[in-house]
């Protein structure tokens, strides 16, 4: 179980959607990661798209949704060292594979599997989002 934005709880079975969470360790002042949470929800969607040829899209700052139904959603935690970010922890929440929502909110809510009928290999996806997220977090902080 996770905690999302407004005590709001977000509850995954392993096997069925993806639930993880990274540090980034910045060393940066914090203008270079402003529009964080907009950009890593961009490149799941990217992902999404280049995976398995579905368009989602992203209710800002921090929903990944698909026809007002939300699926997923990204948290952002900084912490400061006076003006420099000294790193940053980023947890990310897909409803994949389930039948059931996983999130308790008072919005429409689906997965995946439900709106595309098709099954997600979870693993791929992580991967081939850190792969692309690595790539433009170089970028944007240098590296």
């Amino acid at each position: 179980m996770v905690n999302g934005t407004h005590g709001r709880k977000w509850i995954t079975k392993q096997k069925n959607n993806i639930a993880f969470s990274f540090v980034i360790e910045a060393n940066c002042k914090i203008q270079k990661l402003e529009g964080i949470t907009i950009e890593i929800a961009e490149t799941l969607v990217e992902v999404f798209k280049s995976l398995y040829n579905i368009s989602l899209e992203i209710k800002s700052p921090n929903d990944i949704v698909y026809k007002g139904k939300k699926i997923g959603g990204i948290l952002t935690e900084t912490k400061l060292s006076g003006k420099t970010v000294k790193y940053i922890v980023v947890g990310i929440g897909i409803d994949t594979n389930s039948q059931e929502s996983s999130i308790e909110i008072d919005q429409p809510t689906s997965s995946i599997k439900k709106e595309f009928n098709i099954e997600i290999d979870n693993k791929k996806v992580i991967t081939e989002f850190c792969n692309k997220w690595e790539n433009k977090l170089l970028k944007r902080i240098g590296g």
